[in-house]
């Protein structure tokens, strides 16, 4: 169970769909994981809610296909019985949560008080819906219940866009933000799949934000990296600052005090959210040395280097 909620955290954005036609189920699936999400909460909102989740979970097993604003047992049962690898509701009823439970599948409540907080907190759920996440105090308002619930991971919704998106993803607390904002329901209807794909996918690079942040040269002993610092910040005018492994020449070069990956040295990317940017490139088939991914106090990414060599240099992703 708590797999599968991992995953979606790792992911970080949960397409949240109003599907009208089953038939449109399989297709906007497979644009979403080409664009980068294999994953979706279909509203019980519609007459082919239900039809739509059980064709995904059965032609696509490796999706996470989950059911949202489930209200009652009965829409739990379905969803379940669908295939749904996960529920969400906008509130919470103990009732609805604990069959759940009962059954082993990951739920997400509607939780924007102290009390709400609590009681799912009873019920051993920590991973918790925050709708309406505008109207209810956004980020300030999460962070404020994350100090007494510590445990508790928010999940905002309720009409994102991608700078809200990005805003509330920057909060660590925040397993994952909800809603549409990554596609056009224009393009459902008109069936245009590929461009679904590229606004998904640029919708992910634009918070991602990849850009480079410095350059790393190898070099051959301490004394043979310092001379070079000190010529390249001679040349551009930068400030130079040593560290016990490398010396920097201002923000844009770092010199290693001995060779280190790969023969020429290695180019940094910086990232606005590394954790995500690793699984996400993970996900399109990227490898990394795993041995050099390092972490914080709160288990996040912020340093891996990829394993690919590019004409002698390494890329090493670098949380901003």
């Amino acid at each position: 169970m708590n797999n599968v909620l991992e995953q979606i955290s790792n992911i970080g954005m949960i397409p949240v769909i109003s599907i009208d036609k089953e038939e449109r189920a399989l297709p906007l699936a497979d644009a979403l994981v080409k664009g980068g999400l294999p994953l979706m909460e279909v509203m019980f909102r519609t007459e082919a809610a239900a039809g739509s989740i059980a064709k995904i979970a059965k032609e696509r097993p490796d999706f996470l296909i989950g059911a949202g604003t489930v209200l009652s047992i009965d829409q739990a049962k379905q969803a379940i019985d669908c295939g749904a690898k996960f529920l969400v509701a906008p509130g919470f009823n103990p009732k609805v949560v604990s069959y759940a439970i009962s059954k082993n599948i990951p739920f997400v409540p509607g939780c924007v008080t102290p009390t709400e907080v609590e009681a799912a907190l009873d019920l051993g759920v920590t991973t918790l819906k925050f709708f309406p996440a505008v109207e209810n105090g956004g980020v300030p308002a999460m962070r404020l219940l994350s100090g007494p619930y510590p445990k508790v991971k928010f999940v905002p919704t309720g009409d994102l866009n991608r700078a809200l998106s990005t805003e509330y993803l920057q909060f660590y607390k925040v397993a994952a933000t909800g809603g549409d904002f990554m596609l056009k329901y224009e393009d459902i209807h008109n069936d245009n799949y590929e461009k679904i794909a590229h606004d998904v996918e640029e919708t992910i690079n634009e918070y991602l934000n990849f850009h480079i942040k410095h350059v790393g040269l190898n070099s051959e002993s301490c004394d043979g990296a310092k001379q070079t610092a000190d010529r390249l910040a001679k040349t551009l005018k930068l400030k130079v600052n040593e560290f016990s492994s490398s010396t920097f020449a201002g923000d844009l070069f770092e010199v290693m005090h001995k060779p280190f990956y790969y023969e020429k040295g290695h180019i940094a990317v910086g990232t606005r959210d590394a954790t995500r940017a690793y699984h996400y490139l993970k996900r399109c088939g990227v490898e990394f040395i795993e041995e050099s991914v390092s972490v914080d106090a709160n288990n996040r990414i912020i340093a891996a280097y990829l394993k690919e060599n590019f004409n002698g240099f390494a890329l090493h992703l670098l949380q901003d």
